[in-house]
C-alpha cells in the first residue's frame, strides 16, 4: 500500500510539471521545452521568445519577455532597446503583482487511499465527488463507478466523444528587439535597460535548479 501511495503521489507531481505555470528559466533547461529563448540576428537585432504551458497567465509572458529582452540588452551593453515587432503588454512594468510565484502543487488535491481492502487496486476518492478528483486545477480524474448489474438482452450504449483538435494554443511571446546605443528619442515602445530590470527583477521568481544539474547556458 506504502509503495502504491508513492507512486500515486510521484505521478501527481509529474503530472502537475507538464500542466502547471511555467516560470521564467531558460527553454530547454533539465529537457523542458517551455521558458525563453534569444537568439542574435545581428550587433543591434535579437529575436526573444517565450513559450509557456496552457496554465501560464500572459500576464507573466509579458513581464519574462520584456525581462529576457532586457537582459539581452544589458549583456551586450546597450542603454535602451526598441520593440520594433511584436506586441507587450507594458502595464506589467508598474504594479507589485509577482511573476512565477506559487508552489506548484498548491492546486493539487490527493485524497488519502482507502486503508480498507480493495478488490480492483488503490481508488483516489475525492471529498467533493465519489467519482471525481480535481488534479491540477482543471484536470480531473474520473473514476468509474460501480458497473451497474446488465438486463438480459439489454445492447450495450456506446457513446462518442469528438476530439477537440491539436488542443489550445500555447500562451507565448515573440518579439524583434533593437539595441539602442543611448537613451535619446525614447517612445512607448523603447525602454531603458536597467529600469526594466529594476522593475521587474525582484518581481520574477526564476524557477529552482535541481541539485547537481547545470545552469543552461545563455542562448545569446
Amino acid at each position: 500500500m506504502f509503495t502504491k501511495t508513492i507512486a500515486t503521489l510521484t505521478a501527481a507531481a509529474a503530472l502537475t510539471a507538464c500542466v502547471g505555470p511555467t516560470p521564467y528559466r531558460a527553454a530547454g533547461a533539465e529537457g523542458n521545452n517551455f521558458g525563453y529563448a534569444s537568439s542574435k540576428l545581428s550587433d543591434q537585432l535579437y529575436r526573444v521568445r517565450f513559450t509557456g504551458s496552457t496554465r501560464t497567465p500572459l500576464r507573466w509572458v509579458d513581464a519574462f519577455v520584456l525581462y529576457r529582452s532586457a537582459q539581452v540588452a544589458k549583456e551586450a551593453g546597450a542603454p535602451a532597446f526598441k520593440i520594433i515587432e511584436g506586441t507587450i503588454d507594458t502595464t506589467v512594468l508598474t504594479g507589485d503583482d509577482l511573476f512565477g510565484q506559487g508552489n506548484p502543487l498548491a492546486d493539487v488535491e490527493v485524497s488519502q487511499l482507502s486503508q480498507g481492502s480493495q478488490m480492483d487496486g488503490d481508488r483516489v476518492a475525492s471529498a467533493h465527488s465519489p467519482y471525481l478528483q480535481r488534479m491540477a486545477g482543471t484536470m480531473p480524474v474520473f473514476r468509474a463507478p460501480p458497473r451497474a448489474p446488465m438486463v438480459k438482452g439489454q445492447a450495450p450504449t456506446f457513446i462518442y466523444i469528438p476530439s477537440g483538435g491539436s488542443g489550445p494554443a500555447l500562451p507565448g511571446r515573440s518579439v524583434l528587439v533593437e539595441l539602442r546605443s543611448d537613451l535619446q528619442n525614447m517612445d512607448a515602445q523603447t525602454f531603458a535597460t536597467e529600469d526594466v530590470l529594476a522593475r521587474l527583477g525582484p518581481r520574477i521568481k526564476r524557477a529552482a535548479q535541481s541539485a547537481g544539474a547545470p545552469l543552461p547556458a545563455s542562448p545569446v
